[in-house]
């Protein structure tokens, strides 16, 4: 059979998501003279991943649906808090940039439980890492010293809303991923 590149996420609402696109911006506008090489993220692609599913079966595509839509059911509209600049796998170290949720974890680490158990009675496997609630901004090439010498002096986005998880499809391009939509499923009850 045929596979797609999946994962499960969600975004912001527009208006916070334009305040972590300015975090972005200004992250990029000290490390690009500091002499860091990072791939930045298009701002139409920030997104918190909730479920990375890799290869996933094209005839697996509806069945994972239905259960995103289950858990999204299940999950009120969520407020999630974004701001303050993170790195994996350390700040000394960065491999990854991302904005950090500072308001509203439990509520996306909830969603991500229940994706987890509802593509469990799938038969997918758990996932292999926790659940770590975060806006990847880019991933780094090389850079020059830690976090410290790239974070802008302002770094918080505010609080913005949730509304619907999505199943993506990721394709690879050598200028980085483009995603696109599979499957829409609105928080709570009414969606």
């Amino acid at each position: 059979m045929e596979t797609v590149r999946a994962f499960i996420g969600c975004v912001l609402d527009l208006g916070a998501t334009r305040k972590v696109q300015e975090l972005s911006r200004a992250t990029r506008a000290l490390a690009d003279p500091a002499g860091w090489a990072v791939r930045w993220v298009p701002p139409p692609s920030l997104h918190f991943t909730l479920r990375f599913l890799g290869d996933l079966d094209q005839g697996l595509i509806e069945p994972v649906a239905d259960a995103m839509r289950a858990a999204a059911r299940a999950t009120p509209t969520l407020l999630v808090g974004v701001g303050g600049l993170g790195a994996f796998p350390d700040r000394d170290a960065p491999q990854v940039l991302y904005a950090d949720v500072t308001r509203g974890h439990e509520g996306l680490a909830g969603l991500a439980a229940r994706l987890e158990n509802a593509l469990g009675a799938l038969g997918f496997p758990k996932a292999d890492r926790p659940f770590v609630g975060h806006m990847t901004l880019g991933r780094v090439q090389s850079s020059r010293g830690g976090l410290a010498s790239i974070t802008p002096a302002h770094t918080d986005c505010g609080v913005g809303t949730i509304g619907a998880v999505t199943l993506y499809r990721s394709d690879l391009f050598s200028k980085g991923a483009e995603y696109i939509a599979l499957a829409r499923a609105p928080l709570g009850p009414d969606g």
